[in-house]
């Protein structure tokens, strides 16, 4: 997760709720109120025993009676809430399992999630999900097929048996798809399926399954060689790209690929060039000229095409010399999916896009995209932050100049221009402007303490989101300031009793920031440090380490 997702999350949690429900809630109130007569009340007491995972194991009787509601949402939170719990919800097995069959879709799904939280044992759980496979409604059987391939190379046998029937055939090539390299046992049950002339999707998947195999399916590549020539575009182009990912082992696929290059279908050149770039990864002939073609396809009018090209340049990873001056081209497309697409494949180029990503910000259909590239380059991207300005600047749709200056946030410490720019920020009429603006200058740091004064204006905010957000930036700019220690403290103190782990982490982050000047958060900090989540304990330990290096 990247910083900015977390400090948005933090302030998310800290805002939407009153400081008091940072406290927390006592499992008998919890349990009393899953007795209410409203179902709003009873399903937010659900949501909060959740939370607790196994120390709200004492609910468990509660919530067992709550899976027989009339109210198919109630018995769906309730399964969820037993599922966090894990082997403390043990004594609720049976009746989830029962509820595998409930007329609620929803309720079927969250028991399937349920079950596979528990675990209670493959005999148990493996008959339910796979009969699971034959529901009528895809999210359930997505969840089973899920569940299925997180049990890995155990699950193989009773997938090679569920091939057999037609039922459950193309979900279990999903779930072995998903599990692959280690499916290779399941090899010659799924080229069984390569031969069913009156089922293209199964061909299609089965030829899928197999590349995700990789190398393990090498004793495929006779029975994929034929399917190039098979009546169905879409099982040819799944054959060709299967034939790829097994790689060298596919050499004597060669030849028949070549041959299909000469073919009307520019999805199939692609893929087909891809394909033997892989086939034979030491050619370096092979993988410059692939690399070369391919670049050249993201112009292609087809989007499928393009997405093909960007996706195999980034899997070929030629280098910046093949690849940037094509992509380059691409950008000046008057056509914003082509532009887009070409980004896609600058994602797999690394700080080598940087020169490409600055002209591509002079095209607004594509500034939201590259804005999240360079967040993904972070400080490397320093050189784009004069073009990321010039954008901003010249961008009108005020989401695209929010995701703008969360990038110019990333890149780090910056210029007098981006500290005054988001100086100005600080009081803009847009409420995501403004957040964003607090949050450059909380990444940069000391370095724009000049901002203090814009950020102290809304210490005192009514709206705790703002205030929270500036005791946050502060606390990063001049972490010895009286104010800032005064109001920021209480705040990262109640977000250490927030429900979700990942708020707690990121409170204690901040007090450590505080260092010596947070030692009134130690009590706070000590109770933190039993924190069943490892991040968060391990994080309010740091946070004590360094607040009582001075004060013991």
């Amino acid at each position: 997760m990247t910083s900015k997702f977390v400090f948005a999350a933090i302030l998310f949690a800290l805002v939407c709720l009153p400081l008091s429900t940072f406290a927390a809630t006592d499992i008998d109130t919890l349990i009393t109120t899953l007795g209410s007569d409203n179902d709003e009340v009873v399903e937010q007491a659900i949501e909060e025993i959740s939370h607790l995972g196994p120390k709200g194991a004492q609910a468990v009787p509660a919530l067992l009676k709550l899976l027989q509601s009339s109210n198919p949402h109630i018995r769906a939170h309730a399964a969820i809430a037993l599922g966090q719990m894990r082997k403390a919800a043990l004594p609720a097995v049976v009746a989830l399992a029962k509820m595998v069959t409930d007329p609620d879709a929803s309720v079927r799904s969250a028991a399937l999630d349920a079950l596979a939280e528990i675990e209670p044992g493959k005999k148990l759980v493996v008959p339910l999900l796979l009969e699971a496979l034959k529901d009528q409604k895809g999210a359930v059987v997505k969840r089973a097929v899920h569940a299925l391939a997180k049990r890995g190379k155990d699950i193989v046998p009773a997938m090679i048996q569920a091939l057999k029937d037609d039922r459950t055939e193309f979900y279990a090539l999903l779930v072995l798809h998903e599990i692959g390299p280690d499916a290779k046992d399941a090899v010659p049950a799924i080229c069984d399926v390569l031969h069913e002339a009156n089922e293209p999707y199964q061909r299609q998947e089965a030829a899928m399954t197999l590349g995700m195999i990789g190398p393990g399916a090498a004793s495929a590549v006779p029975d994929l060689i034929t399917l190039l020539d098979d009546r169905e575009i879409g099982v040819q182009h799944a054959a060709v790209f299967a034939l790829g990912m097994i790689g060298p082992p596919a050499a004597p696929a060669a030849e028949a690929i070549r041959e299909h290059l000469d073919s009307e279908d520019p999805f199939f050149w692609v893929a087909g060039a891809w394909a033997l770039a892989k086939i034979f990864p030491e050619n370096e002939n092979i993988k410059k000229t692939t690399a070369r073609f391919i670049a050249q396809m993201l112009t292609d009018p087809d989007h499928h095409v393009r997405r093909m090209a960007a996706q195999a340049l980034i899997d070929l990873n030629p280098g910046a010399q093949i690849t940037l001056p094509a992509l380059e081209a691409a950008l000046g497309s008057s056509d914003p999916a082509v532009v887009n697409d070409t980004l896609i494949a600058l994602n797999g180029l690394g700080e080598d896009a940087i020169p490409v990503l600055i002209k591509a910000l002079d095209y607004p259909g594509a500034r939201v995209n590259v804005a999240e590239l360079i967040q993904q380059l972070g400080p490397a991207a320093a050189p784009v932050a004069p073009a990321l300005v010039r954008a901003y600047q010249d961008e009108a749709d005020v989401d695209t100049r929010t995701n703008l200056l969360f990038a110019l946030a990333e890149i780090g410490p910056q210029g007098k221009e981006v500290i005054d720019l988001a100086i100005k920020g600080c009081n803009d009429e847009d409420e995501g402007i403004r957040y964003a603006s607090f949050y450059i200058l909380g990444q940069i740091g000391p370095d724009a303490m000049r901002g203090k004064d814009a950020l102290k204006s809304h210490l005192d905010d009514e709206d705790q989101y703002y205030a929270a957000t500036a005791a946050w930036a502060l606390a990063r700019i001049d972490e010895d300031d009286p104010e800032v220690v005064a109001k920021g403290i209480p705040l990262f103190v109640a977000a250490l009793k927030s429900p979700r782990p990942f708020v707690r982490h990121e409170a204690a982050d901040s007090l450590a920031e505080l260092g010596p000047l947070a030692k009134s958060a130690l009590p706070a900090l000590r109770e933190a440090a039993k924190d069943d989540d490892p991040s968060v304990a391990t994080a309010a330990k740091e946070a004590i380490r360094k607040i009582s290096g001075i004060f013991n």
